[in-house]
């Protein structure tokens, strides 16, 4: 018989990843980021009111290839030529219905909360997912805010620069994959290719 005195505490997808991954290495610091509110925005700029949607996230719609944090820490970063992702968090109970309203019929807000989940790498980020990834994430190509898409080991995911010279990166990865690249990313540590990154001829 269930005791109903007891309660259920919750737990995230890498809960038991989230200290090695933090302890792994010296060379790099990894960190399950907080869960957010996740919406995915889609906007036909010709017909929506982009002052409306913009003042409902609070920062400017980013441009291709990159991303834009607002002093709430709202996230939004360009998927493509009218798809956005915007994360929360604070997970706001009022953001994802400002941003209907501010889209009206000339889009569409979807979402898409436990789909994706971020880790933020610090340190040698760059020569960390050079072993697992064909992009080019030096900062000359791939500055503070710069965003793409692309594969890490087999995953797709994106890649988000934080910091602008290279050394912090937000990894945004499904969470059906979420264990496979943690273990991928806990495997790569202790493999001394690649590091530092600073060594491959830059």
């Amino acid at each position: 018989m269930v005791d109903a005195r007891r309660t259920l505490t919750a737990r995230g997808l890498l809960d038991g990843h989230a200290e090695r991954l933090a302890t792994a290495s010296a060379d790099v610091r990894i960190t399950v980021l907080p869960a957010s509110l996740q919406l995915n925005l889609r906007v036909d700029t010709a017909r929506a009111p982009l002052d409306a949607v913009e003042e409902a996230i609070g920062a400017p719609l980013p441009g291709a290839l990159s991303s834009v944090t607002t002093a709430l820490g709202i996230s939004v970063v360009w998927l493509g030529p009218d798809e956005w992702l915007v994360s929360d968090p604070a997970r706001s109970a009022t953001l994802e219905r400002r941003l209907r309203v501010a889209v009206g019929d000339a889009g569409a807000v979807v979402n898409q909360s436990g789909q994706r989940l971020s880790l933020l790498l610090d340190g040698d980020a760059r020569g960390l997912l050079a072993k697992g990834t064909g992009l080019d994430l030096d900062p000359r190509v791939f500055p503070e805010g710069a965003a793409v898409q692309g594969l890490l080991a087999q995953s797709a995911a994106i890649f988000v620069s934080r910091s602008a010279d290279g050394s912090k990166v937000e990894l945004i990865v499904r969470t059906s994959f979420a264990r496979y690249v943690a273990d991928w990313l806990l495997d790569a540590l202790v493999d001394p290719l690649a590091y530092p990154a600073s060594s491959s001829g830059d």
